[in-house]
Parts: C-alpha cells; structure tokens; sequence
C-alpha cells in the first residue's frame, strides 16, 4: 500500500496521539468494517475494557494490533508511528541509540524496534516478485570473461 508523503508536522497532526493511531490502524485492517479472522463473519461489537473486538458468531476476540509488528507490545503506538517515520524519512537509516532518544525509550527497546520494523519490510519486498520486461539503468548484468582482469582489460 503506497502512502503520500507526510513532513514531520504532517505526521505529528496526523498520528498525535493513541487513538489517531489505532484509528489509523482499523482504516487499514478492516476498510470496510470488522472481519472475523476465523470465521470471516462482519458483526461484532467492541469489548471497551480491554479494546478488542469479539465477533457475535464464533465469539472469538481480536485486538486491532493482533498478527502486526505492534502485537503483545506494551510501547504505545504513537512511539511505533515515530519510529516508522523516523525510519522511512532517514536517509541512511537511523541507529537503536539515536531512535531511543528520539522517542524516548530505552536502547534495547529501540533495537527491538527497528529490528521488527526492518523485518517487517523485508517481508513486504519479498512478496512482490518482478516479471516481463524488467530494464536497468547503469548495470552490467553478465558472467566472468576470460582474460586480464582489471585495469588493463580489454573490453
């Protein structure tokens, strides 16, 4: 899913606070209302004490965060939304220690972080596979030639 471009005032108004986030998160999971990821039925109604929702037909109870990088995490997620964007606007990637000062956690909380967020998207790029026609700009794509080797090589 292609997301525009947001600057750093854009996502702090966009993804201020836990609720923002969450919201975000079911736009996401369930566009067209709740789904039940056992029996696919779309009713349900919402358990407010601990923020899950319990389909009406099987009876099975399911958070917004279940099966994400989010799950059985105790960070809020307004810190997870900064580390995405802190991730994703970084040029060069950004290290656990800078990441922990920045939101405010503590080294090992943004190693783990970032690792999840690293995996996460290698995930998402091994599911796109290329196909037909696929050009290079500036590579050279081939095998070992005989010969000199180096500078000196012709060709």
């Amino acid at each position: 899913m292609k997301t525009p471009e947001a600057g750093f005032f854009e996502w702090q108004r966009q993804f201020g606070s836990e609720i923002d986030c969450l919201n975000h998160l079911k736009h996401i999971r369930w566009p067209t209302g709740f789904i039940c990821p056992r029996c696919s039925c779309e009713h349900s109604y919402q358990l407010t004490t601990r923020d899950v929702y319990e389909c009406s037909q099987c009876h099975k109870q399911t958070s917004v965060t279940a099966d994400t990088v989010f799950h059985g995490s105790r960070i809020p997620l307004a810190k997870w939304f900064w580390a995405i964007y802190f991730l994703g606007s970084d040029k060069g990637s950004i290290s656990a220690l800078r990441l922990s000062k920045l939101i405010e956690v503590n080294w090992r909380t943004a190693r783990l972080i970032l690792s999840k967020l690293r995996t996460a998207m290698g995930h998402r790029d091994s599911l796109y596979r290329l196909s037909g026609l696929i050009e290079i700009d500036d590579a050279f794509v081939g095998g070992k030639r005989k010969g000199k080797r180096g500078r000196g090589a012709a060709g």
